[in-house]
């Protein structure tokens, strides 16, 4: 049943989740959106190598493959590259209580319960699909702390795809089971922390986030969230309530979970993101260090 849906979809020209960034599709889409071309990307990266080595309070990484994720989130601009960069470490700092003593043992289990999770094919515009079921979170095992330390990670392991610097995200929040007991561990003391993360932090695009399943707690924690947003953050929500068959005017049904009302009925299982996440691990605590 797998083969058959994985051959339907390249038949169909979905691309896989760990696509190639020298896929033609993706090489086109760097040069449309990015204007991202071989010789812009070596100007780029030899500017912003020498904008980061200058400024002293930065003692990050300056290889390509670093560099190059915050380059394409601000399609080459070096300044407001600079300027994530910046960010990106200065949120690290500011919470020490969260990213200064990382439980890897929790983080590979929480990764394993699927609270953030891949969906194997691209949309039809190449986007990555990430879900994130908050209701899975059991708040007595895993702490705040570890489930912000697994989503940086997991986004971070997501986007250091490079053809996912070139297309974005999509996300999918499922809050089915959202709970108050999991909301006060949120509002008010790091609403600005999530609000930084979405607008200004991480490397990433986020072309859409889809709401479902959300409930009331969902509604009050977000009437907050949105005072830290702009307004074209904002505009890329989208609240669809129980009304599931709404993802389908967004991402494709082929590409969908049958949950969700689409064809996939095989997403990547825990094991497979543990093991995504254990390759990628050594990697991130390297980029962690300022």
């Amino acid at each position: 049943m797998a083969l058959k849906y994985e051959e339907m979809m390249k038949e169909k020209g979905f691309l896989d989740y760990a696509v190639d960034c020298k896929h033609p599709l993706i090489k086109q889409k760097a040069k449309d959106e990015l204007g991202e071309t071989d010789e812009i990307r070596r100007r780029a990266l030899e500017q912003f190598r020498k904008m980061v080595l200058a400024d002293k309070k930065l003692n990050c990484l300056t290889d390509d493959e670093f560099l190059l994720m915050f380059l394409r989130a601000r399609k080459y601009d070096e300044k407001r590259a600079i300027d994530l960069l910046r960010s990106f470490f200065h949120t690290i700092s500011s919470h020490p209580e969260i990213f200064n003593k990382l439980d890897k043992e929790k983080i590979y289990k929480l990764t394993g319960s699927k609270v953030i999770s891949a969906l194997p094919f691209r949309d039809n515009e190449g986007c990555l699909i990430l879900i994130g079921k908050i209701g899975i979170w059991d708040v007595d095992e895993f702490s705040e702390q570890v489930l912000f330390c697994t989503a940086l990670i997991l986004y971070l392991c997501a986007v250091n795809f490079e053809a996912t610097q070139v297309t974005g995200v999509r996300v999918i929040f499922d809050a089915e089971g959202y709970s108050f007991k999991q909301v006060r561990r949120f509002v008010p003391r790091y609403l600005p922390l999530v609000s930084k993360a979405i607008r200004n932090c991480i490397p990433i695009r986020f072309k859409s986030i889809h709401l479902i399943n959300e409930s009331i707690v969902l509604r009050y924690g977000w009437s907050v969230l949105k005072l830290f947003l702009s307004e074209k953050i904002k505009s890329r929500f989208c609240f669809h309530g129980g009304n599931i068959e709404e993802l389908l005017e967004y991402i494709p049904k082929e590409v969908l979970p049958v949950d969700y009302g689409g064809d996939c009925a095989n997403s990547i299982d825990g094991d497979r993101l543990v093991k995504e996440l254990d390759k990628y691990y050594d990697r991130f605590l390297s980029m962690m260090k300022c």
